[in-house]
């Protein structure tokens, strides 16, 4: 999922019976692509009752707010906000929104990039109300994508995602593998460098789904969360130098820019990087 292949668009589906990757009745407020999944943010502003249809494509769609009905052969599930759905290729539902609108986050997976994966997707639709494995990894991928994370950032949720969509693997160990250790220490000596998740899983010698599946357990985070917490490590060492400029620091690390680089260190410590320094370096050295 390179960050060169992402671009956010804004538009909506034409009617149709068979909607295309991409395509959907309510009208799309952002939308991200990649090689392997679409993201969309979707928004209902008003009542609306949308015809029978399926989509050229399977994917999780997460409620966000408002009234949203999903369902099929007159039968309409009640989709409260914070309820995700898997529906696979050819799975055919009508909707209904309720008075006061919908909005809702969709991941879609392209099928020759599932297959090339050596994945396959449930054939079966599954909802997850919030005890299921499906929601949490669903909403920290949201979360990635309102904030335009950097690929590796997203690449660990959507694997984690599917992690929880595909049959649980029962005979993960219970201590970490030997190949964890290595991606780890990859991570330390190449954090600065914009890593992949298939790169990582091709030195690992396992399934990139595997590889999301064991980090998370093993270390409570995903990859790219993991390469964060080393380069804002890296960067507090730096910023006791009163020499070094915040910019080149954020692009030593390997922050995007200093925009990037502020916002991950108020996301991790709750201050700026400006006010941090001035908080660790001596007094003496703030004149």
């Amino acid at each position: 999922m390179p960050l060169d292949r992402l671009t956010f668009v804004a538009g909506h589906a034409q009617p149709g019976k068979v909607l295309r990757g991409g395509e959907f009745y309510s009208p799309v407020r952002a939308r991200l692509t990649a090689d392997d999944v679409v993201l969309s943010e979707l928004c209902q502003p008003m009542a609306r009752s949308i015809p029978r249809h399926e989509h050229e494509l399977a994917y999780v769609s997460i409620v966000l707010h408002g009234d949203y009905g999903e369902g099929d052969h007159g039968k309409l599930d009640h989709l409260r906000p914070f309820t995700a759905v898997f529906n696979p290729v050819g799975a055919t539902h009508s909707t209904v929104i309720g008075p006061c609108g919908a909005s809702m986050f969709t991941i879609e997976f392209r099928d020759q990039k599932m297959r090339a994966l050596g994945l396959r997707l449930p054939e079966q639709t599954s909802t997850d109300y919030g005890a299921g494995a499906m929601l949490w990894p669903g909403l920290r991928l949201f979360s990635a994508f309102k904030s335009q994370s950097d690929s590796l950032i997203l690449e660990g949720h959507v694997f984690e995602l599917l992690a929880a969509i595909a049959t649980p693997d029962q005979s993960m160990a219970k201590m970490p593998p030997r190949w964890l250790i290595r991606v780890k220490e990859r991570l330390h000596e190449e954090f600065r460098n914009r890593l992949r998740m298939g790169d990582l899983a091709r030195e690992a010698g396992v399934h990139p789904v595997h590889l999301a599946r064991a980090f998370r357990r093993f270390e409570k985070r995903t990859p790219g969360e993991y390469v964060q917490q080393l380069q804002l490590r890296a960067a507090c060492d730096l910023l006791r130098n009163p020499e070094w400029p915040l910019a080149n620091i954020a692009a030593e690390c390997g922050f995007a820019d200093q925009s990037h680089f502020t916002r991950m260190f108020r996301r991790m410590a709750a201050t700026t990087p400006l006010r941090f320094r001035q908080a660790i370096l001596p007094r003496a050295a703030e004149t």
